[in-house]
Protein backbone atom coordinates (compact mmCIF):
# COMPACT_ATOMS: atom_id res chain seq x y z
CA UNK A 1 0.00 0.00 0.00
CA UNK A 2 1.00 3.78 -0.69
CA UNK A 3 2.31 5.56 2.36
CA UNK A 4 0.41 8.99 2.90
CA UNK A 5 1.44 11.26 5.56
CA UNK A 6 -0.77 14.35 6.35
CA UNK A 7 0.42 18.36 7.14
CA UNK A 8 -1.86 20.54 8.51
CA UNK A 9 -1.27 23.20 11.43
CA UNK A 10 -5.65 22.30 11.96
CA UNK A 11 -5.21 19.25 13.99
CA UNK A 12 -8.54 18.77 13.91
CA UNK A 13 -8.41 18.40 10.11
CA UNK A 14 -5.91 16.09 10.26
CA UNK A 15 -7.66 13.96 12.54
CA UNK A 16 -10.93 13.91 10.23
CA UNK A 17 -9.15 12.93 7.37
CA UNK A 18 -7.04 10.29 8.67
CA UNK A 19 -10.40 8.81 10.20
CA UNK A 20 -12.98 9.16 7.66
CA UNK A 21 -10.95 8.30 4.58
CA UNK A 22 -10.93 4.62 3.43
CA UNK A 23 -7.50 4.41 3.40
CA UNK A 24 -7.61 0.34 2.20
CA UNK A 25 -10.05 1.26 -0.63
CA UNK A 26 -7.55 4.05 -2.08
CA UNK A 27 -5.06 1.38 -1.65
CA UNK A 28 -2.88 3.88 0.97
CA UNK A 29 -2.34 3.81 4.67
CA UNK A 30 -1.44 6.83 6.72
CA UNK A 31 2.61 6.68 7.83
CA UNK A 32 2.69 9.90 9.69
CA UNK A 33 1.12 13.51 10.54
CA UNK A 34 2.53 16.71 11.28
CA UNK A 35 0.93 20.02 12.35
CA UNK A 36 3.77 22.93 10.83
CA UNK A 37 5.54 23.07 8.28
CA UNK A 38 9.19 22.60 9.60
CA UNK A 39 7.88 19.28 11.16
CA UNK A 40 6.40 18.46 8.35
CA UNK A 41 9.26 19.03 5.85
CA UNK A 42 11.43 16.45 8.83
CA UNK A 43 8.46 13.95 8.56
CA UNK A 44 8.52 13.44 5.00
CA UNK A 45 12.59 12.94 5.03
CA UNK A 46 11.95 10.65 7.54
CA UNK A 47 9.45 8.58 6.41
CA UNK A 48 10.19 9.11 2.56
CA UNK A 49 6.17 9.00 2.17
CA UNK A 50 4.74 8.31 -1.28
CA UNK A 51 2.16 10.80 -1.26
CA UNK A 52 1.64 14.00 1.16
CA UNK A 53 -1.46 16.03 1.94
CA UNK A 54 -0.77 19.39 2.32
CA UNK A 55 -2.00 22.67 3.70
CA UNK A 56 -0.68 25.97 2.14
CA UNK A 57 -0.72 28.56 4.92
CA UNK A 58 0.92 26.95 8.06
CA UNK A 59 3.26 28.24 10.61
CA UNK A 60 7.21 27.38 9.54
CA UNK A 61 7.53 26.61 5.94
CA UNK A 62 4.46 26.95 4.41
CA UNK A 63 3.01 23.94 2.11
CA UNK A 64 4.40 25.27 -0.91
CA UNK A 65 7.64 25.67 0.32
CA UNK A 66 7.75 22.26 1.52
CA UNK A 67 6.94 20.67 -1.67
CA UNK A 68 9.48 22.79 -3.72
CA UNK A 69 12.10 21.60 -1.32
CA UNK A 70 11.14 17.81 -1.64
CA UNK A 71 10.23 18.24 -5.63
CA UNK A 72 14.27 18.41 -5.82
CA UNK A 73 15.00 15.75 -3.32
CA UNK A 74 11.97 13.38 -4.19
CA UNK A 75 10.56 13.73 -7.64
CA UNK A 76 8.58 10.50 -7.09
CA UNK A 77 6.99 12.07 -3.97
CA UNK A 78 3.08 12.93 -5.14
CA UNK A 79 1.23 15.90 -3.50
CA UNK A 80 -1.92 16.61 -3.07
CA UNK A 81 -2.81 20.58 -1.58
CA UNK A 82 -5.81 21.14 0.48
CA UNK A 83 -6.98 24.59 1.34
CA UNK A 84 -9.01 27.11 2.38
CA UNK A 85 -7.79 29.38 -0.04
CA UNK A 86 -9.05 29.18 -3.87
CA UNK A 87 -6.64 32.02 -5.11
CA UNK A 88 -5.70 32.03 -8.45
CA UNK A 89 -1.54 32.38 -7.42
CA UNK A 90 -2.10 29.26 -5.69
CA UNK A 91 -3.29 26.90 -8.11
CA UNK A 92 -0.64 28.50 -10.60
CA UNK A 93 2.00 27.67 -8.15
CA UNK A 94 0.99 23.94 -7.83
CA UNK A 95 0.69 23.75 -11.18
CA UNK A 96 4.14 24.67 -11.82
CA UNK A 97 5.45 22.15 -8.60
CA UNK A 98 3.69 19.24 -10.44
CA UNK A 99 0.75 19.04 -7.66
CA UNK A 100 -1.92 16.06 -8.16
CA UNK A 101 -4.75 17.78 -7.27
CA UNK A 102 -6.02 21.11 -5.42
CA UNK A 103 -8.35 20.57 -2.73
CA UNK A 104 -10.61 23.10 -0.96
CA UNK A 105 -11.72 23.17 2.85
CA UNK A 106 -14.23 21.61 3.63
CA UNK A 107 -12.97 18.54 2.11
CA UNK A 108 -15.65 15.98 1.64
CA UNK A 109 -14.82 11.99 2.37
CA UNK A 110 -15.56 10.88 -0.98
CA UNK A 111 -13.58 14.47 -2.30
CA UNK A 112 -10.20 13.03 -0.89
CA UNK A 113 -10.61 9.26 -1.69
CA UNK A 114 -10.92 10.35 -5.11
CA UNK A 115 -8.25 11.88 -5.27
CA UNK A 116 -5.87 9.51 -3.40
CA UNK A 117 -7.32 6.69 -5.75
CA UNK A 118 -6.28 8.71 -8.78
CA UNK A 119 -3.02 9.39 -7.50
CA UNK A 120 -2.55 5.45 -6.59
CA UNK A 121 -3.28 4.71 -10.00
CA UNK A 122 -0.99 7.02 -11.59
CA UNK A 123 1.59 5.34 -9.32
CA UNK A 124 0.95 1.99 -10.23
CA UNK A 125 0.61 2.60 -14.07
CA UNK A 126 4.72 4.89 -13.36
CA UNK A 127 5.90 1.44 -11.91
CA UNK A 128 4.29 -0.82 -14.65
CA UNK A 129 6.07 1.13 -17.41
CA UNK A 130 9.63 0.76 -16.38
CA UNK A 131 9.45 -2.93 -17.33
CA UNK A 132 12.72 -4.24 -18.19
CA UNK A 133 13.04 -3.83 -21.86
CA UNK A 134 14.33 -7.96 -22.21
CA UNK A 135 11.15 -9.07 -20.49
CA UNK A 136 8.73 -11.13 -22.70
CA UNK A 137 4.70 -10.07 -22.81
CA UNK A 138 4.35 -12.83 -19.85
CA UNK A 139 7.48 -11.93 -17.56
CA UNK A 140 6.52 -8.19 -18.25
CA UNK A 141 2.65 -8.65 -17.55
CA UNK A 142 3.33 -10.25 -14.10
CA UNK A 143 6.18 -8.09 -13.56
CA UNK A 144 4.46 -4.88 -13.62
CA UNK A 145 1.15 -7.12 -11.40
CA UNK A 146 3.92 -8.13 -8.60
CA UNK A 147 5.90 -4.57 -8.68
CA UNK A 148 2.73 -3.19 -7.81
CA UNK A 149 2.23 -5.08 -4.47
CA UNK A 150 3.42 -1.96 -2.53
CA UNK A 151 0.38 -0.06 -3.71
CA UNK A 152 -2.18 -3.25 -2.99
CA UNK A 153 -4.88 -3.55 -0.70
CA UNK A 154 -3.77 -5.72 2.27
CA UNK A 155 -6.12 -8.39 0.83
CA UNK A 156 -4.83 -8.49 -2.81
CA UNK A 157 -1.38 -8.62 -1.45
CA UNK A 158 -2.25 -11.56 0.89
CA UNK A 159 -3.99 -13.31 -2.05
CA UNK A 160 -0.32 -13.24 -3.86
CA UNK A 161 1.60 -14.31 -1.32
CA UNK A 162 -0.98 -17.60 -0.99
CA UNK A 163 -0.31 -18.25 -4.77
CA UNK A 164 3.04 -18.18 -4.11
CA UNK A 165 2.81 -20.24 -1.22
CA UNK A 166 0.50 -22.57 -3.15
CA UNK A 167 2.09 -23.05 -6.34
CA UNK A 168 1.89 -26.74 -6.73
CA UNK A 169 -1.85 -27.24 -5.94
CA UNK A 170 -4.81 -26.45 -7.77
CA UNK A 171 -5.55 -22.89 -6.37
CA UNK A 172 -8.92 -21.92 -7.36
CA UNK A 173 -10.86 -18.92 -6.29
CA UNK A 174 -12.76 -20.22 -3.52
CA UNK A 175 -10.02 -21.44 -1.60
CA UNK A 176 -8.08 -17.96 -1.89
CA UNK A 177 -11.75 -16.54 -0.39
CA UNK A 178 -11.85 -19.21 2.61
CA UNK A 179 -8.63 -18.05 3.46
CA UNK A 180 -9.21 -14.72 3.42
CA UNK A 181 -12.02 -14.96 4.44
CA UNK A 182 -13.66 -12.66 2.23
CA UNK A 183 -16.86 -12.61 -0.13
CA UNK A 184 -16.05 -14.10 -3.82
CA UNK A 185 -17.60 -11.16 -5.67
CA UNK A 186 -15.67 -8.92 -3.23
CA UNK A 187 -12.79 -10.20 -4.07
CA UNK A 188 -12.88 -10.88 -7.56
CA UNK A 189 -13.65 -6.85 -8.03
CA UNK A 190 -10.74 -5.94 -6.05
CA UNK A 191 -8.00 -8.03 -7.36
CA UNK A 192 -9.16 -7.12 -11.00
CA UNK A 193 -9.28 -3.54 -10.21
CA UNK A 194 -5.67 -3.34 -8.58
CA UNK A 195 -3.80 -5.48 -10.88
CA UNK A 196 -5.87 -5.04 -13.84
CA UNK A 197 -5.48 -9.32 -14.16
CA UNK A 198 -8.40 -11.21 -13.07
CA UNK A 199 -7.83 -13.71 -10.31
CA UNK A 200 -7.92 -17.32 -12.02
CA UNK A 201 -6.05 -15.29 -14.96
CA UNK A 202 -2.72 -14.15 -12.58
CA UNK A 203 -3.25 -18.09 -11.29
CA UNK A 204 -2.77 -19.22 -14.69
CA UNK A 205 0.06 -16.49 -15.55
CA UNK A 206 1.91 -17.56 -12.42
CA UNK A 207 1.97 -21.36 -13.36
CA UNK A 208 2.90 -21.22 -16.83
CA UNK A 209 5.86 -18.94 -16.39
CA UNK A 210 6.91 -21.62 -13.80
CA UNK A 211 6.29 -24.14 -15.99
CA UNK A 212 8.95 -22.71 -18.10
CA UNK A 213 11.04 -22.24 -15.82
CA UNK A 214 11.37 -25.66 -14.72
CA UNK A 215 11.27 -27.56 -18.28
CA UNK A 216 14.53 -25.80 -18.93
CA UNK A 217 15.90 -27.88 -16.50
CA UNK A 218 16.82 -30.87 -18.38
CA UNK A 219 16.05 -33.27 -15.48
CA UNK A 220 11.95 -32.27 -15.41
CA UNK A 221 9.85 -34.50 -17.42
CA UNK A 222 7.26 -32.42 -19.02
CA UNK A 223 4.42 -34.52 -17.29
CA UNK A 224 6.63 -34.15 -14.10
CA UNK A 225 6.08 -30.32 -14.58
CA UNK A 226 2.25 -30.81 -15.05
CA UNK A 227 2.27 -32.37 -11.55
CA UNK A 228 4.42 -30.15 -9.77
CA UNK A 229 2.44 -27.27 -10.56
CA UNK A 230 -1.07 -28.78 -9.58
CA UNK A 231 -2.37 -30.09 -12.81
CA UNK A 232 -3.61 -34.06 -12.88
CA UNK A 233 -4.56 -33.45 -16.25
CA UNK A 234 -1.65 -33.34 -18.59
CA UNK A 235 -3.93 -33.07 -21.55
CA UNK A 236 -5.31 -29.93 -19.88
CA UNK A 237 -2.12 -28.33 -18.87
CA UNK A 238 -0.79 -29.12 -22.52
CA UNK A 239 -3.73 -26.89 -23.53
CA UNK A 240 -3.20 -23.88 -21.34
CA UNK A 241 0.92 -24.15 -21.93
CA UNK A 242 0.55 -23.62 -25.86
CA UNK A 243 -2.36 -21.71 -25.50
CA UNK A 244 0.07 -18.83 -23.27
CA UNK A 245 3.13 -19.68 -25.52
CA UNK A 246 1.82 -20.77 -28.92
CA UNK A 247 4.38 -23.78 -28.56
CA UNK A 248 4.10 -27.48 -26.78
CA UNK A 249 6.08 -27.63 -23.71
CA UNK A 250 8.16 -30.52 -24.98
CA UNK A 251 9.65 -28.00 -27.64
CA UNK A 252 11.09 -26.48 -24.84
CA UNK A 253 13.08 -29.75 -23.72
CA UNK A 254 14.13 -30.28 -27.51
CA UNK A 255 15.82 -26.54 -27.77
CA UNK A 256 17.45 -27.16 -24.18
CA UNK A 257 18.66 -30.70 -25.42
CA UNK A 258 19.61 -28.68 -28.77
CA UNK A 259 21.27 -26.18 -26.96
CA UNK A 260 23.22 -28.91 -24.73
CA UNK A 261 24.94 -30.31 -27.61
CA UNK A 262 25.75 -27.49 -29.38
CA UNK A 263 27.57 -25.88 -26.13
CA UNK A 264 28.87 -29.25 -25.90
CA UNK A 265 30.77 -29.11 -29.66
CA UNK A 266 31.73 -25.88 -28.78
CA UNK A 267 33.75 -26.85 -26.29
CA UNK A 268 35.42 -29.84 -27.75
CA UNK A 269 36.60 -27.24 -31.20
Amino acid sequence: MYSVVIIDDNKIAVEAIAKSTDWEKCGCRVAGTAYDGIAGLELIHDVAPDIVIIDIQMPGFNGLDVIKKIKGARKDTQFIIISGYSQFEYAQQAIRYGVCDYLLKPIMTEEMEQALMHVADALRKKEAESVPAHMDSLEARLYAIRSGRQGYSSMVSQAISYVDRNINRNISLSDVCDELLVSMSHFSKCFKKETGAGFSSYVTMMKMENARILLRNPKNRVNEVARMLGYSDYAYFFQVFKKQFGYAPSDIKFNVKKEGKKNDSDAGE
